[in-house]
């Protein structure tokens, strides 16, 4: 017989997670520190593993809790999904939201856009940053709810995710002589689009050179349509006067990446996850356009 799992406990264990104490845990979700930590403790017994070792006021995540967050938070975005489907009342206040560069001028903010439309007491404030700040300022408050590049491994806070296949982007007449190191634009390091450059380059034997760096994307653009080298793109950011590399011009593909949706479950408001939804779906139905 299945077992069923309540969504108080998988909520009290990400907002441990989340908040990084049992502590600030009970005193969002209005709780007190014993009662959490019994939560957390029936959870255990139920999925029978340990999921977070405590010493002293200091609690270390197992390998089971690692697994279990990303499980967790699908399963919270559902069941936040379906209250805010039937709940009859007007989404209201302030949502602190984080884009990336390179979707600040188009999908995302279209999104954005509509879902005030349709809920004009809501109030959004938007932030443009390169997708590991994002994540930061998420971890640190700043920010409600991001969508930033999803490194491999374990992400923080990382709730729905989908693929976007990136391509080399070059000016329309420009040939690079497969011979020589290819003249590559990117943004700082760590980029994950530069590490798939790299890496796509040094998995075929080619050479290349970082020609500029440029941390948003209209310097990439504008590199690119001056001939200056060849970048990662998706099909949103690439321009007149730009081309996609082809493999027999010595440009080998280039591994997905991961677009994420991040943000905290027990602090985000109502209207939070009314945008939430709203951008899950969108990103989900959508050809997105390349992140930084």
């Amino acid at each position: 017989m299945a077992k069923n799992i309540p969504t108080d406990l998988l909520r009290s264990f990400v907002t441990v997670v989340d908040q990084g104490s049992f502590t600030r845990a009970a005193g969002v979700l209005g709780r007190t520190q014993p009662a959490v930590s019994l939560q957390i403790r029936r959870l255990e017994e139920l999925l029978q593993t340990k999921l977070i070792i405590t010493a002293g006021r200091q609690f270390a995540i197992t390998d089971a809790g690692l697994a279990l967050g990303p499980y967790a938070r699908r399963l919270l975005r559902l069941n936040d999904d379906i209250i805010a489907h039937f709940a009859d009342q007007a989404l209201a206040g302030w949502i602190r939201v984080g884009v990336p560069t390179d979707f600040a001028h188009s999908f995302l903010l279209e999104t954005i856009a509509a879902f005030v439309i349709s809920h004009p007491e809501v109030r959004i404030e938007i932030e443009s940053l390169l997708s590991r700040d994002l994540r930061e300022a998420l971890a640190h408050d700043r920010l409600d709810i991001a969508v930033a590049i999803t490194p491999d491994g374990d992400v923080p806070f990382l709730v729905d995710t989908t693929v976007v296949e990136p391509f080399w982007a070059l000016q329309d007449n420009a040939r690079f002589d497969s011979g020589k190191p290819l003249p590559i634009l990117r943004h700082p390091d760590p980029c994950e689009y530069a590490a798939r450059m790299r890496n796509a380059l040094r998995m075929s034997g080619r050479d290349w050179r970082t020609m500029l760096v440029s941390r948003d994307v209209s310097g990439l653009q504008a590199a690119v349509q001056a001939g200056l080298g060849a970048t990662a793109l998706t099909p949103a950011t690439l321009l007149p006067g730009m081309r996609v590399g082809r493999p027999d011009e010595g440009f080998p593909p280039l591994a997905a990446l991961r677009i994420g949706l991040f943000y905290k479950h027990a602090t985000l408001s109502d209207a939070g996850h009314g945008l939430a939804q709203h951008l899950v779906g969108h990103i989900n139905s959508s050809q997105v356009s390349e992140v930084a």
